[in-house]
């Protein structure tokens, strides 16, 4: 399943890529998420709880990051085992942080997701409900982190 997303904020690129490149931070935003051991300079283990409806579904697997400073984009894959039986889950997803004039920031991320087991039975519609969900709760956080770094910069 494809799925393609974009959003803006209100901080210049540089702080959002350095926030955006950090994968400690990013699990810290990202709703669910956790990096519980750092493998090599690029992967890391973790897992990520989904809520879907009444369904929790927990998934532990890696991360890895594949970084292009001068392009400000990335790779990310991330593979996934679920517990209980769940199934698994498989994302790639490129991503670009692009300066916008005045100041502003805008984020593209472009993922292809592959879900097993009873998430995939609950259909396209609804994983693409929960992503959007999980994004603008992402989103929402990044927006305050980038808003406070900002204050502590300015202090």
């Amino acid at each position: 399943m494809k799925i393609e997303e974009g959003f803006t904020v209100d901080a210049p690129a540089d702080d959002v890529w350095a926030l955006l490149s950090d994968p400690q931070r990013v699990a810290e935003l990202l709703p669910g998420a956790e990096i519980t051991e750092r493998i090599d300079d690029t992967t890391y283990k973790g897992g990520i709880v989904v809520k879907v409806g009444p369904l929790v579904a927990t998934y532990g697997g890696t991360v890895s990051f594949e970084l292009d400073e001068d392009d400000r984009s990335a790779v990310v894959r991330a593979r996934g085992q679920g517990k209980a039986g769940l199934g698994t889950a498989d994302m790639t997803m490129n991503s670009r942080v692009v300066a916008l004039d005045g100041g502003g920031t805008e984020v593209t991320m472009d993922s292809d997701v592959i879900v097993t087991g009873i998430l995939a039975q609950l259909g396209r519609g609804m994983t693409q409900v929960v992503s959007k969900k999980m994004l603008q709760e992402f989103v929402a956080r990044l927006t305050t982190a980038l808003a406070s770094e900002a204050k502590e910069a300015e202090a």
